[in-house]
């Protein structure tokens, strides 16, 4: 397992109509970043694939 690195992420959140900031654990290897965990509901979200705080997110993992 590599080391963790927790990052925040800030923006317009559809499913409570506000500014939400989100926590995102990720994992450091060799191979890249990867998304581990978040502080919201993204993927059960009924937002989730046009969520723009998420997909900051998202845009930080490489594998």
């Amino acid at each position: 397992m590599g080391e963790i690195i927790e990052e925040f992420f800030t923006g317009y959140c559809r499913n409570f109509d506000m500014t939400q900031t989100v926590i995102c654990e990720f994992e450091q290897s060799p191979q890249g970043l990867q998304l581990l965990d978040s502080s919201c509901e993204y993927g059960n979200c009924r937002y989730s694939k046009d969520c723009v705080v998420m997909q900051q997110a998202l845009a930080r993992e490489i594998v």
